[in-house]
């Protein structure tokens, strides 16, 4: 793994590490999140930059740790990006409690295993 990839993955988890933040700061309820605009965008804020450094990977390091879905999740960052007004915010706390969690846990893993 090159340097640059490195300090992509380790910025990625720390981005993970805001999500879970954000979930401990305004409470873990979707009620919750569903009706304040400052979780919701600042939920949407993180998932663009995770998409946006996950762009940043080179290919042989997306070809080689291949057990996220790179492309899912740069392609979740153009629409969240270019398309706001019609996020689903539905989508996003599943993804925030669903996906966002194994993707810290991968890369940690590929980071410090």
């Amino acid at each position: 793994m090159n340097d640059k990839d490195r300090r992509w993955a380790e910025t990625i988890i720390d981005y993970c590490d805001r999500i879970e933040d954000y979930l401990s700061r305004f409470d873990d309820d979707k009620e919750i999140y569903m009706s304040d605009n400052l979780y919701k965008d600042a939920c949407a804020l993180v998932i663009i930059q995770m998409g946006e450094f996950a762009n940043r990977f080179s290919d042989e390091f997306r070809d080689e740790y291949d057990g996220i879905e790179w492309k899912q999740l740069i392609g979740l960052r153009n629409i969240t990006a270019h398309n706001y007004e019609n996020i689903v915010d539905d989508i996003i706390w599943e993804i925030i409690h669903d996906d966002v969690p194994e993707i810290r846990e991968y890369l940690k893993k590929i980071l410090y295993d």
